[in-house]
């Protein structure tokens, strides 16, 4: 099977979806028979969301093809700081071109940062069609323009198979709930052309699924739930040879590797939490070593956590050594979303750690509810300081009376990327 494989994010950075993007690249690329092609956005070296690391971890049997996001994206795109006397700019300087970037992205960003490298990649692509004769074409949601780019390619080759991919809602995200009703009428008219021309649609989550269903008027029988999931065999060999610096082998290790958007994940409940268990139990206090990685992006947040005592708050981390901190902690924290059919891809990446996993729902209707209920290794509260600390105190008690869970054997890449090529076969 020759197929066509569209994501905007790919293993040349570090986050969630293209750790995802690079597992399923590597899975698909290992079965007999599958010769996959990947279009994808070309991130310069000196962007701060540059991987080596992850980007040697890619199958060489996949075929790279890069496309450049074009000038303006490359000049906004933040890059990795210089240790020189070139950088010598202060600080209030530096504030002042983050905010201005931040307003111009936007207003630019239309739906995303993304638009202009779909318009090129797709007049690449459709090049590409011609000379290879894909057998189907997969294209990754997040963000909105692997979508884009695909549709263009799709309108050309009306008899090549299309298989959509939505790890989240698009114009029914949170994150876009205060969008311009030109900014809606636009991307929602995108939105609907994707659908009408998908021949299969997968999602991460039934809530999502079911929505667009509803939207879309889609046939049940085009869509199915594919989840994320966790490479064993390179979780072994990191466990192996990692060395966290900040892991504390006398107390009870704390982790959230991932981002903060205050949009959607409220970190304040958990902080009051903290605070109130030093008030009233120090002793307990004493025995948490909490640290978080990723980038928060909310100062106020950040400086709040920064402020108790036993928290470590650290910038962005390469994949793996955040890893790293993961298979070598008792307990993963993960923050769910509020308002949103999304949920946090950390959770799958937690699945294959030996850690008990601490799931702080965003709202009472967060999805992530249905994937770790009746699950052992996951304590599940809402967000609020009262079952915070309850369910602080219960984890502690469970790690004392030594009440611990391996992985979750049913989220391995092997088995979650099998199904996705049975459904791209057809």
């Amino acid at each position: 099977m020759k197929i066509l494989f569209i994501a905007c994010y790919s293993p040349l950075i570090n986050n969630s979806a293209s750790i995802e993007t690079l597992q399923y690249l590597n899975n698909l690329a290992k079965i007999d028979g599958n010769e996959v092609h990947l279009l994808t956005v070309n991130f310069p070296k000196n962007s701060i969301y540059y991987d080596e690391y992850i980007l040697s971890m890619l199958d060489k049997k996949v075929k790279m093809h890069i496309i450049s996001g074009g000038k303006i994206f490359e000049k906004i795109m933040p890059k990795k700081s210089l240790n020189t006397e070139v950088a010598d700019v202060s600080k209030s300087n530096k504030s002042f071109i983050k905010t201005l970037l931040k307003k111009g992205k936007s207003i630019i960003a239309v739906p995303d940062m993304y638009l202009n490298w779909a318009k090129s990649a797709s007049k690449y692509g459709i090049e590409l069609a011609k000379r290879e004769k894909f057998d189907v074409m997969f294209s990754m949601h997040e963000p909105p323009s692997s979508h884009i780019c695909a549709l263009k390619i799709k309108e050309e080759f009306r008899d090549l198979p299309w298989v959509t991919y939505w790890s989240d809602p698009w114009l029914k995200d949170s994150t876009r709930a205060n969008i311009s009703k030109a900014r809606r009428k636009f991307e929602g008219s995108f939105e609907k052309k994707i659908v009408e021309l998908s021949d299969k649609f997968i999602f991460v989550t039934k809530a999502n699924r079911d929505d667009y269903i509803k939207s879309y008027n889609i046939p049940v029988e085009k869509t199915f739930i594919v989840t994320r999931g966790y490479d064993e065999k390179q979780y072994s060999e990191i466990k192996k040879s990692s060395k966290p610096s900040l892991i504390n082998k006398d107390k009870i290790n704390f982790v959230y590797a991932g981002e903060i958007f205050s949009k959607l994940r409220d970190v304040n409940p958990f902080i009051g939490a903290l605070n109130d268990i030093k008030d009233k139990n120090v002793e307990l206090y004493n025995k948490l070593n909490v640290m978080f990685f990723g980038n928060i992006d909310d100062e106020d947040i950040k400086n709040k956590l920064m402020q108790v005592e036993n928290v470590n708050v650290s910038p962005r981390i390469p994949y793996d050594e955040a890893l790293g901190y993961m298979l070598n902690s008792e307990v993963l924290l993960l923050f769910g979303n509020k308002n949103s059919k999304q949920i946090p891809a950390k959770i799958y990446d937690y699945f294959g750690a030996d850690g008990l996993i601490f799931v702080i729902l965003g709202d009472e209707n967060d999805p992530i509810r249905d994937v770790v209920e009746n699950k052992k290794k996951c304590i599940v509260v809402n967000n609020n300081t009262h079952e915070i600390v309850n369910g602080i105190n219960k984890i502690v008690s469970m790690l004392e009376n030594n009440e611990k869970y391996g992985p979750i054997e049913e989220y391995k890449w092997q088995y979650i990327s099998k199904r996705l090529n049975d459904i791209l076969k057809g």
